[in-house]
């Protein structure tokens, strides 16, 4: 491919990590243990294809729907299953190799995610990409989450980026990237990463 991009910018969840059995499996046993009763994954997913739902803890607590359960009773009981075990299972959807062709063509590689900085340094570190990529915005660099343009426009400015893409998977991914005025690639079933890289090489 014949590219004008200096640059690419990644979501990290459902994109770069697989995270089918942890942050989604979290939000489905947070749920079930407010609820009492068995979550379903479907349940899960649907709930967090809805717009303004990027938020692992909002989804949680969106789909336990109680006002007597407070939000920080959700997000502690969340972070105590994801963190105690659920973390580990997050296995990487494009190998170290493909991410290093990635990085040869185009240079600056950034992240523009909506988890927690130490969990996205996490799985920097844990997968050894700290030279893959030269900047990661988490939750906490920014004021406004996805789909808000901020984490985007802040990784934007961070690596000096004329002409980028954003790689996501997520309805909040496509309008963060649209209020970002940039163009944007989604991953799901029908465009799956290796395809996604297969075209950007």
């Amino acid at each position: 491919m014949n590219t004008k991009y200096d640059g690419l910018i990644f979501d990290m969840d459902g994109v770069l990590v697989d995270v089918s059995e942890s942050y989604r499996e979290a939000i489905r046993q947070t749920a079930g243990y407010f609820l009492k009763k068995n979550v379903l994954m479907s349940e899960v997913n649907e709930m967090k294809n809805k717009s303004g739902m990027n938020n692992d803890w909002d989804a949680s607590y969106a789909l336990i729907n109680k006002p007597e359960i407070s939000y920080k009773m959700v997000k502690d009981y969340f972070q105590k299953i994801y963190l105690g075990g659920l973390i580990d299972k997050e296995k990487l959807l494009i190998s170290k190799q493909e991410l290093q062709f990635l990085k040869n063509k185009y240079k600056k590689l950034g992240i523009a995610t909506g988890r927690p900085k130490k969990e996205a340094e996490y799985v920097i570190k844990k997968n050894k990409l700290e030279t893959i990529f030269d900047c990661v915005l988490a939750l906490e660099d920014v004021a406004k989450s996805k789909p808000a343009p901020d984490s985007i426009l802040a990784v934007i400015k961070k690596l000096n980026l004329k002409q980028t893409i954003y790689i996501g998977d997520s309805q909040c991914d496509f309008l963060a990237a649209k209020l970002a005025k940039i163009p944007y690639i989604n991953v799901d079933k029908t465009k799956t990463l290796l395809q996604v890289i297969k075209y950007l090489l």
